[in-house]
C-alpha cells in the first residue's frame, strides 16, 4: 500500500470517528429535530413522484379507454394524495421549524456551558478567544459543524429515497426497450455519462465554494472584530477625538477586498461548472425524450409513460446532484467539526477538589502562601517569585507596588483563578486545591480593577442574582454611597443599567459604577474581601473617601487592598510591598517608613503631595 493510500485511509477513519461523535451529540441533544426533519424531507421528496405517477395514469386513460370512473379515481387519488402529502409536509415543517429554533438555542447553550467550565487561565489566552470566535462564526454564520449535518443529513437521505423512486419508475422503460439492442445500450451509456458529468460538475462546484469559504473564514473573524469596534458606542469618543475612523475603515475594506478576490476566484471556477452541469442535465432529459418518443411511436409505451420516464430521469439527476453536493459538504465539514471539538475538548487542568469548606462560626480562616511562584501560560518570566505570607480573619492588609509588580496576580492565585506554578497555598493547613472549587470561591468578595457591570437591573447587578432581598440590596447600595443615586431612579432597584437591551437603560458614571461594584462585595457578605485597585480611575481624595467608608463596612472581615497608590495604607496595620514579582517588604506604615532606603519609603514620598493636609484632602500622613 502506497503512502498516499495510507494517508487517505487514515483520513477516512478520522472522519468516521469525528462523525460518530457528532451523530452521538445530535442524537443526545437534538434527536427529536433530526427525526422530524428527515420525515419532512422524505415527504417533500416523495410528493413529485406521486404527481408524476398518477399524472401519467390520467394521460394514459385519457388517450386510452377514457373511462369516466377510472379518470375520476385517478384524479381523486392525485389530488387527495397530494393534499395529504402537503398537509403532512407542512405539519412536519412547522414541527421542524420549532425544533430548528431549539437546535440553535441548544447550540448556544453548548458554547455557554463550555465557557463556564473552562479554567480562567484559558479564557485569558488569545488562542482561546480566536478559536471561540472562529467556531461560533462557522457554526452560526457559515452553517458549518452540527448545523451542516442538521441541514445535509435529511437532504442526503431524502435524495437516496428520490433516486430509488426514480429508478423504480424508469425500470419499466428499460424492460420495454431492451429488444432495441444497440440503441438501448447507447441510450443507457449516454444517459449514464450525462448523469455522471452533471453530478461531478455539481460536486466540483460545491467543492470550489467550500474551499472559498475555508479561505475567507479566518479573514471574516478579523472583519467581525473591526465591525465590533463600530458597534461599541463606548469606543466612539476615541474614534472621533483621534480620528482613527479612516484607519479602521481602510482595514475593514482590506478584509472586504480579500473576500471579494476569493469570491471572484470561486466564480471563475463555479460558473463554467454550473453551465456544464445544467447543459448535461438538459441533454440527458432530451435524450430520454428521444427514446421515449420513439418508443411511444412504436407503440411500446404510452404517452403517460413517456411523461413518467422523462420526468423521473430529470428528478433522478436533481436528487443525485443534491446527494453528491451534500456528500462534498459533509466531507469538508469534518475539518470544521475537528475545530469545533478542539474547543469543546479544551481540558480543565485545575484540580476542583472535593473537600467541603468548613463553615466556621468564628470565621477563623488562615490562608498562607508557602514559597509560591507563578508564570503565566506560555511565558518563561515569573510574575510572582517565592512569596511567603500568611493572614487571618479580621486582618486589614494593603498590598502596594508599582504597576506590573505582581499585585493582581497575587489576587488571582488567592482566588484560585490560577494555581501556583511552584509552591502551595493552604487554608487552615490544607492545600486549597483539595477544597471543592465552588465552595472555596464562595469565601471571597472581589472588586477587580477591570470590574464589569451588566445590562441587568440595578438590584441584579448588586446581588448578582435574579432573586434577591430588596432590603439587603438597598442597604448595600446605601453603604456604598449610592443613597442619592437610588432616590433619583424612578424604577428604583428595577432600573436597567446601560442600553444594550433596553432603550430606557441608565448610563452610570465611572464613580457610580465603582460604588455599585463595591455594593456587590458588601451584599455577598463573604469572609474575605479583596479590592484590586477598584478606585484607580478616581482622584486621591475620592479614593480616600471610598476606602474610609468601605473599611468601616467590612470591619469584621479579612480585607486586602491592592493598589499602586498609597491611600489604602492608612487603614491597614499590615502592609506588603511588591516589586518585580517579589514581596520585598512587609510591616506597619511606621516600620516601613523607618527604612528610608526601602521601596515603601520611595513610593510614599513620591506620592506624599497627595496625602498632605490641604493638598489631596485625604488627611495627613
Amino acid at each position: 500500500m502506497s503512502v498516499t493510500e495510507k494517508k487517505e485511509k487514515g483520513k477516512i477513519r478520522k472522519i468516521l470517528r469525528i462523525y460518530k461523535r457528532a451523530f452521538g451529540i445530535l442524537h443526545r441533544e437534538f434527536g427529536g429535530y433530526m427525526g422530524a426533519a428527515i420525515m419532512e424531507w422524505v415527504i417533500w421528496t416523495c410528493r413529485p413522484y406521486w404527481s408524476i405517477w398518477f399524472s401519467a395514469r390520467l394521460l394514459d386513460e385519457m388517450f386510452g379507454n377514457r373511462s369516466a370512473e377510472t379518470l375520476i379515481l385517478y384524479a381523486a387519488l392525485l389530488l387527495g394524495g397530494t393534499l395529504v402529502l402537503d398537509f403532512c409536509g407542512e405539519f412536519l415543517g412547522v414541527l421542524a421549524d420549532h425544533k430548528r429554533f431549539e437546535f440553535g438555542e441548544k447550540q448556544n447553550m453548548i458554547f455557554a456551558r463550555k465557557m463556564m467550565e473552562l479554567d480562567y487561565g484559558l479564557l485569558e489566552e488569545e488562542k482561546t478567544h480566536m478559536l471561540l470566535k472562529r467556531v461560533v462564526r462557522e457554526t452560526f454564520n457559515d452553517g458549518k459543524n452540527l448545523e451542516a449535518i442538521r441541514r445535509c443529513l435529511p437532504e442526503l437521505l431524502s435524495s437516496f429515497v428520490g433516486m430509488g423512486l426514480s429508478v423504480a419508475m424508469v425500470w419499466e422503460l428499460l424492460l420495454r426497450t431492451r429488444d432495441y439492442g444497440l440503441f438501448t445500450v447507447l441510450f443507457v451509456v449516454l444517459a449514464a455519462l450525462g448523469i455522471w458529468i452533471s453530478g461531478r460538475c455539481t460536486a466540483a462546484s460545491n467543492r470550489a465554494a467550500l474551499e472559498k469559504d475555508r479561505t475567507i473564514s479566518e479573514n471574516c473573524v478579523q472583519r467581525d472584530c473591526y465591525l465590533d469596534y463600530f458597534n461599541q458606542y463606548e469606543r466612539g469618543k476615541e474614534i472621533r477625538i483621534f480620528r482613527i475612523g479612516r484607519l479602521m475603515i481602510d482595514r475593514l475594506l482590506a478584509t472586504h477586498h480579500f473576500n471579494d478576490r476569493a469570491l471572484d476566484r470561486c466564480a471563475c471556477k463555479t460558473v463554467p461548472l454550473n453551465v456544464i452541469s445544467g447543459f448535461t442535465q438538459k441533454f440527458t432529459v432530451a435524450l430520454t425524450y428521444c427514446l421515449t418518443g420513439f418508443a411511444a411511436l412504436m407503440g411500446r409505451i404510452t404517452v403517460g409513460g413517456m411523461t413518467q420516464y422523462t420526468q423521473s430521469i430529470d428528478r433522478f439527476i436533481q436528487n443525485m446532484k443534491s446527494c453528491w453536493g451534500d456528500a462534498v459538504v459533509l466531507w469538508f465539514n469534518a475539518d470544521y467539526l475537528e475545530r469545533y471539538f478542539e474547543y469543546l475538548d479544551m481540558p480543565s487542568q485545575m484540580k476542583k477538589g472535593c473537600l467541603p469548606v468548613e463553615k466556621r462560626v468564628d470565621g477563623e480562616y488562615r490562608i498562607a502562601f508557602e514559597h509560591v511562584s507563578f508564570c503565566y501560560p506560555g511565558s518563561e518570566t515569573y510574575a510572582l517569585k517565592d512569596i511567603n505570607m500568611e493572614f487571618t480573619m479580621g486582618e486589614k492588609m494593603a498590598v502596594v507596588g508599582m504597576n506590573g509588580s505582581g499585585k493582581s496576580t497575587f489576587i488571582k492565585l488567592l482566588c484560585r483563578l490560577y494555581d501556583p506554578t511552584e509552591g502551595v497555598i493552604t487554608m487552615n493547613g490544607i492545600d486549597i486545591r483539595r477544597y471543592d472549587y465552588q465552595e472555596y470561591l464562595s469565601l471571597f468578595s472581589v472588586v477587580f480593577q477591570d470590574f464589569k457591570l451588566f445590562s441587568f437591573t440595578l438590584g441584579e447587578n448588586a446581588a448578582v442574582s435574579e432573586a434577591y432581598s430588596e432590603e439587603k440590596v438597598r442597604d448595600a447600595l446605601e453603604k456604598a454611597g449610592l443613597e442619592e443615586f437610588l432616590k433619583h431612579q424612578e424604577k428604583g432597584l428595577s432600573t436597567i443599567l446601560y442600553r444594550d437591551f433596553d432603550n430606557d437603560g441608565v448610563e452610570v458614571s465611572g464613580g457610580e459604577a465603582q460604588k455599585i461594584a463595591l455594593a456587590r462585595a458588601v451584599y455577598k457578605g463573604a469572609p474575605f474581601v479583596l479590592l484590586d485597585e477598584p478606585t484607580a480611575a478616581l482622584d486621591p481624595k475620592a479614593e480616600y473617601e471610598i476606602y474610609k467608608r468601605f473599611n468601616d463596612l467590612v470591619a469584621d472581615r479579612t480585607t486586602v487592598y491592592i493598589s499602586h497608590r498609597m491611600s489604602s495604607c492608612r487603614f491597614c496595620g499590615d502592609i506588603a510591598v511588591f516589586h518585580e514579582g517579589r514581596m520585598v517588604q512587609r510591616g506597619t506604615h511606621e516600620s516601613l517608613m523607618a527604612e528610608t532606603h526601602g521601596k515603601y519609603y520611595e513610593l510614599w514620598t513620591a506620592q506624599a503631595q497627595y496625602y498632605q493636609e490641604g493638598q489631596g484632602g485625604a488627611g495627613g500622613a
